[in-house]
C-alpha cells in the first residue's frame, strides 16, 4: 500500500496508491507497506515522521489502541462495568504525577515534541474514522463504543508496570516479620548474592498482607471480555458456549504452553519452518509489538 499525507501517500500491492490529506503535517509523507505488512515511513522532518507513525499505527491497531487508552486512563469500567472498578482505581493510584516534560525528555532529548507529534497522528486517524463510523473495526460495533482521542500522557502511562517479582518481595517481607531474617535465608534460595533482608524501621511489618497488592494486580491483568459484554446482534450460541464451558484458564500464566515452539513447513502458509526460541512473551493477536521502518533527516 502506498499513501501521501499533507499529504500522506500510502501504497501496497493490493492498493497501488492512495492519497490522504491531513491537517498537522508540515510536508508530504510517504508510507510504503511491504509484503509483510510492515510500514516504511519516509518524511522530510522529524515531526512529520512521528505524526505519520501515529497515524499508521492507529489505522492498523485502532481497537487495541482504544483498550490501551482505557487501561492507561482508568476508564475500563465505563465499558465493562463494576467488575473493572478495582482495575481503574489501581490505574489511577499508580498514575504518574511528576514533571511530564522531564519524563517525556527522559526517553529522548526531544521526547515531548516526538510523543506529541505521535499522538497528534493517532488522533488524526481517529477523527478520520469517526467521520465514517461504519468503517470502524468490528470490535467497536460488538461493544457499542467509539474510539476516543489520545493524549501524550497515555504513551508514558504505567498500566503495564515491569515489576514481575513484586509478589515475591511482599512474600519475603511477610516471612521476615513472622520468622525472622535468619530463618528466611535458611528456607529461601537467594542467588547469586546474600541480600539484606532487614526491614526499614518506617515499615509496620504487622500490616503486611496480600491485600496490599490487590489494586496493583487488578490494573496489571489483561482485559477480559465476556459474552455478556457483546451486543446480542453479534453473539453466537456456539461462541458463547465455548466461553461458558472453557476448561483451561487461558489467562493463567501456567496455561500458556511451552516457552519454546516450532512449526513444521507443513503447518505454515509459505512452506517455511518457524521457530520461536524463548520468546518471553505470551503470543497474542494482535501482537504487542508493532514494527515500523522510520526514515527522515537524523533518523
Amino acid at each position: 500500500m502506498f499513501f501521501v499525507i499533507s499529504g500522506i501517500i500510502l501504497s501496497c500491492k493490493s492498493n497501488p496508491s492512495e492519497q490522504v490529506l491531513l491537517e498537522g503535517l508540515q510536508e508530504s509523507v510517504e508510507i510504503v507497506r511491504d509484503q509483510w505488512g510492515i510500514n516504511h515511513i519516509y518524511a522530510a522532518n522529524e515531526h512529520d515522521l512521528f505524526f505519520a507513525q501515529g497515524y499508521a499505527a492507529a489505522k492498523d491497531r485502532l481497537f487495541q489502541f482504544e483498550i490501551w487508552r482505557r487501561q492507561a486512563t482508568g476508564t475500563v469500567a465505563e465499558i465493562l462495568g463494576e467488575r473493572e472498578l478495582k482495575r481503574d482505581i489501581g490505574t489511577r493510584l499508580f498514575k504518574y504525577r511528576g514533571d511530564l516534560t522531564r519524563e517525556f525528555n527522559h526517553y529522548h532529548d526531544r521526547g515531548q515534541e516526538i510523543i506529541t507529534a505521535y499522538t497528534d497522528g493517532v488522533n488524526a486517524y481517529i477523527e478520520e474514522a469517526l467521520e465514517n463510523p461504519d468503517s470502524l473495526p468490528i470490535e467497536f460495533k460488538m461493544l457499542n463504543i467509539l474510539p476516543q482521542k489520545w493524549t501524550p500522557e497515555v504513551v508514558i502511562s504505567r498500566h503495564q508496570g515491569l515489576l514481575g517479582n513484586i509478589g515475591a518481595e511482599l512474600e519475603v517481607g511477610m516471612a521476615v516479620d513472622k520468622i525472622g531474617v535468619d530463618a528466611v535465608k535458611d528456607l529461601y534460595w537467594f542467588h547469586p548474592k546474600d541480600p539484606i533482608l532487614e526491614m526499614d524501621p518506617a515499615i509496620n511489618t504487622s500490616l503486611l498482607s496480600e491485600e496490599i497488592l490487590e489494586l496493583y494486580f487488578a490494573y496489571r491483568r489483561s482485559v477480559r471480555f465476556l459474552p455478556e459484554d457483546i451486543d446480542p446482534a453479534y453473539r453466537r450460541s456456539g461462541a458463547t458456549a465455548f466461553f461458558e464451558e472453557e476448561k483451561v484458564d487461558v489467562y493463567d500464566s501456567l496455561s500458556i504452553g511451552s516457552n519454546n515452539w516450532v512449526l513444521s513447513e507443513s503447518m505454515t502458509t509459505d512452506g517455511h519452518t518457524l521457530m520461536a526460541n524463548d520468546p518471553h512473551r505470551t503470543i497474542a493477536v494482535p501482537s504487542l509489538r508493532y514494527m515500523t521502518h522510520l526514515v527522515a533527516p537524523g533518523w
